[in-house]
Parts: C-alpha cells; structure tokens; sequence
C-alpha cells in the first residue's frame, strides 16, 4: 500500500520534521559558518576588506549554539550530576523528571527573553554592526532554540510521566550511567 492511500503521509512528514529539525540547522549553520571563516581568510590574503566576515561568524555560532542546546536536549545528552542523583534517598526517575522541569522553567525563561529581545530589534529597525542586516535576524536565535529545547523537555517530562515513549528508557541509562561511576571510583 502506498504512503498516500494509508492516509499516513502528512503525520510522518511532520514525524520526520520534527525527529530531524535540530541535525538540518545545525547541518546548513555548519556550512555557513565554514564558508564565512574561509571567505575572511580568503580576505586577508587577497586584500578584499570582508568586514561581515567577523561578524557574521559570530552571530552563527551564537545560532549553532542555540540550536545545539535542543538537539542534547532531544538526546538527553545535557550533563547531569550523577553522584548526587545516587546519593539521595529518593526513585532517580523523581530527580530526572525535577532536573527537566527546572531546565524547562530556564528554557521557557530565555524563551520568553529573548522574543522580548527579537521583538525590540524588529520594532527598532535596528541593524548589526559592520554590515547593514536586520539584527532580530541574528537575536531570534535564542527564541527558536530555546522554544525547540522547550518542546523537547515538555516532551520528555511528559513521556515519563506516562512512562511510556521513547524516553522511558532514561532509568536504564541512568543506572548504568551511575553504575559507570562507581567503576570509576
């Protein structure tokens, strides 16, 4: 049966769209990174004066670190503090899911932040220095890479909760995680 008769065709589009958001902006911010450091090298050496260059080459890294933030979300690869996780008296699935809503509450505070930040660049007109580009552009980085991280965690939150999903799996890496550091120890 076809993609499109089985009626399933728009649901594993957005399936799709939202497994790989963070891997394709992180991809193509990469690569323009790469281009804009090569193209100020390139400058230097054939006296073209690329002024952007610089700049530029920060406002995509401040980009690829936003985005970046999500993706370790999606991952659960952010770093936590295992020996204390140990150490209490309490279920480790009860810590994970308070770590994640403090991160979330600081997701959704730099969320809410930084579109403040957007919106007052955008009404301003306000442009960046050294090349004239609209800088909401550039501070709109942190709306969508804190309004992706916080998609992620409410997600995660949620499945385990349920406990069920994707991330049920959590306790077992915790726990060999944890088990990991006491052989280190």
């Amino acid at each position: 049966m076809s993609l499109k008769r089985s009626g399933n065709y728009p649901a594993k589009f957005f399936t799709l769209l939202y497994e790989n958001t963070e891997g394709f902006l992180m991809v193509m911010l990469t690569a323009m990174l790469v281009i804009d450091v090569l193209l100020g090298i390139l400058a230097r050496y054939v006296h073209f004066e690329a002024v952007f260059a610089t700049e530029m080459g920060k406002y995509l890294f401040i980009w690829l670190c936003a985005v970046g933030i999500s993706a370790a979300a999606r991952d659960n690869q952010h770093v936590r503090i295992h020996f204390i996780v140990k150490r209490l008296p309490v279920d480790p699935r009860i810590t994970w899911i308070i770590t994640q809503v403090i991160f979330l509450i600081f997701s959704v505070f730099f969320l809410i932040w930084g579109s403040r930040l957007t919106w007052m660049h955008f009404s301003m007109n306000k442009l960046a220095m050294g090349f004239n580009f609209p800088m909401f552009i550039f501070t709109s980085a942190l709306p969508v890479g804190f309004g992706l991280t916080s998609i992620r965690l409410a997600r995660d939150i949620w499945y385990n909760l349920r406990g069920s999903g994707k991330s049920a799996n959590w306790d077992n890496q915790l726990r060999e995680e944890i088990s990991e550091l006491k052989d280190e120890i």
